[in-house]
């Protein structure tokens, strides 16, 4: 049991933060690539959160978001840049794209 608590953990922060880079790429704050590096060389991040993202495989990602989704609420709704890559088959790395081009 405490591997599943320290698993959820560590998946609710890190999803909180993807969400968050997704959020400000959407606002146009900063492209993908830049928050990446913001948060590589700023939080120490080996990787940054949409690369992660995109390594993970959108497709998971954007399913751990909506099984939190109807756990706790609207507050983990995938957001829109990753609800529509997954429905474009842009699912990160395996397909080619997501929020990077391989």
């Amino acid at each position: 049991m405490e591997a599943e608590r320290e698993q959820e953990l560590i998946d609710r922060f890190t999803l909180a933060t993807f969400m968050e880079a997704a959020r400000l790429y959407e606002e146009g704050v900063a492209s993908a690539q830049a928050i990446d590096i913001a948060m590589r060389a700023g939080a120490g991040l080996p990787a940054g959160p949409l690369a992660w993202a995109d390594q993970t495989g959108l497709d998971v990602v954007y399913q751990k978001l909506a099984d939190l989704e109807s756990r706790f609420g609207a507050r983990f709704a995938p957001p829109a840049s990753l609800s529509a890559r997954v429905e474009h088959g842009q699912l990160g790395i395996k397909s080619g794209a997501g929020y990077f081009n391989y």
